[in-house]
């Protein structure tokens, strides 16, 4: 079997792909909309490497009976099928957000929220290990968590790789890690601990899943205990047996709106200074009709505002014209992309159909390098132009998932704000764009 990247066609029977939510060894997770009855699903798909079409058959139905196996807390896997030549499971969209959601918003979890995902993902482990059945680790977009606390996974069985207990804590304490609450939440140092423990062992040994989810149900027990007994000791009080108190509650009862006057004018203009200007400027991104001004980790940089148009890669293919008979191996097949006579009568609009090295060799001959995929996120976040279907990033991941799928995959990022892989540098699409990042010095002149 092979990995499936971009190339899939984005409508595929009655379903349609609305975004990819996790790439694995052999196949892709995406997130689809299943037409017919309005109904969101999650597609696992893969592409048997098989010649004959009863050999594809039986390794998809072969897939089905593992990745359906009754685990509690994972989602229901439906069935498999064939759609346009590529084999499908159809797995529910489980209730709740993603941790990968949840963590790109910024969000945390709470010690009892952290400890019930530990106590699901050691239950279902447990019993994976009991049945003999291979279970992969589970990344941040494999597990969901409703508001109420209740966790759920997609289905992690796999029938070809074999994956240790250390290598699935460890997953579980890398999703976990960014989402865990502030120093004054109690229990925030027990379940640091804990999830310390996933990811390096305890005293140079790993523990067993059934003494993490016990260790995590004691943690739970402890906190509910607390709370018990603060609730026990806490001294109620009736204003009516404390003449003070008493005073004190007419006081405010004849003053409260008066006051709740004057705090309402006081936010009012703040919010005011905000909203024409009065902010502090470091804080707000400055645009032009060239370029946006963007601080990020520590770096000041100019984000071009627009692609790269036919125009402007017209008028660099003539000034490279020259040094084309000493491009590197990576352009062999030159700086022209894909169906450019056509592209060449619509001047204004953005380039596409180019390479990443072709979009980097005119990036380095402009003084300019690639955005970042999280450059390009904070463009979208801005509501800046962003006309082409995607766009090509610099940023490069080694191990999307570690320890399952260790392939190098590029990012592109489409007008939505989500990352796309590619498995080589020189894959282009009719759909791919582009466009640079200056140093901050640089002039809007030279954009």
């Amino acid at each position: 079997m092979i990995p499936i990247f971009p190339e899939l066609p984005l409508q595929l029977g009655e379903y349609s792909l609305t975004r990819l939510l996790e790439l694995r060894a052999n196949t892709a997770l995406y997130e689809a909309q299943q037409n017919h009855v309005d109904r969101a699903v999650v597609l696992e798909v893969l592409s048997p490497a098989a010649s004959h079409e009863e050999e594809a058959s039986f390794l998809a139905q072969s897939r089905l009976r593992v990745a359906s196996s009754e685990l509690p807390h994972v989602a229901h896997v439906y069935e498999s099928l064939q759609v346009g030549g590529f084999w499908l499971l159809t797995q529910e969209m489980p209730k709740g957000r993603s941790l990968a959601d949840i963590a790109s918003a910024g969000s945390c979890l709470s010690v009892p929220q952290l400890c019930r995902i530990i106590q699901a993902a050691a239950e279902m482990y447990d019993l994976c290990s009991m049945a003999g059945l291979s279970a992969m680790p589970l990344a941040s977009s494999s597990i969901y968590m409703e508001p109420q606390g209740t966790p759920h996974f997609l289905s992690p069985l796999t029938e070809d790789i074999t994956c240790e207990p250390r290598q699935q804590m460890q997953a579980l304490a890398a999703a976990l890690w960014k989402l865990l609450p502030q120093q004054q939440e109690p229990g925030r140092g027990r379940i640091s601990t804990l999830v310390q423990w996933l990811h390096e062992g305890y005293e140079g040994a790993w523990l067993s899943w059934h003494t993490v989810g016990e260790t995590a149900g004691t943690i739970l027990h402890q906190l509910a205990e607390s709370e018990r007994q603060a609730v026990e000791s806490t001294t109620h009080y009736k204003l009516t047996h404390h003449p003070l108190l008493l005073q004190t509650r007419n006081f405010l009862r004849h003053w409260g709106t008066y006051l709740g006057i004057c705090g309402t004018l006081i936010i009012a203009l703040s919010c005011l200074g905000s909203l024409f200007g009065l902010a502090e400027p470091e804080h707000l991104p400055a645009a032009n009709e060239t370029a946006l001004l963007c601080h990020q980790d520590g770096v000041n940089y100019r984000l071009m505002a627009h692609p790269v148009t036919v125009a402007e890669y017209a008028q660099f293919l003539q000034e490279a014209a020259p040094r084309t008979e000493a491009l590197p191996a990576e352009l062999e097949g030159g700086l022209e992309p894909a169906d450019w006579e056509t592209q060449q009568q619509h001047p204004d609009v953005p380039v596409c159909g180019v390479s990443y090295w072709q979009a980097q060799f005119y990036a380095t001959t402009r003084g300019g390098t690639i955005p970042s995929a999280q450059q390009l996120q904070l463009l979208l976040q801005q509501k800046l132009p962003f006309p082409s279907p995607q766009e090509w990033s610099s940023t490069e991941l080694q191990n999307p998932l570690p320890g399952v799928y260790s392939t190098a995959v590029y990012l592109l990022i489409d007008a939505e704000g989500h990352p796309r892989p590619v498995s080589d540098r020189k894959w282009s699409a009719p759909t791919t764009g582009f466009r640079l990042t200056f140093p901050e010095h640089q002039k809007d002149k030279d954009l």
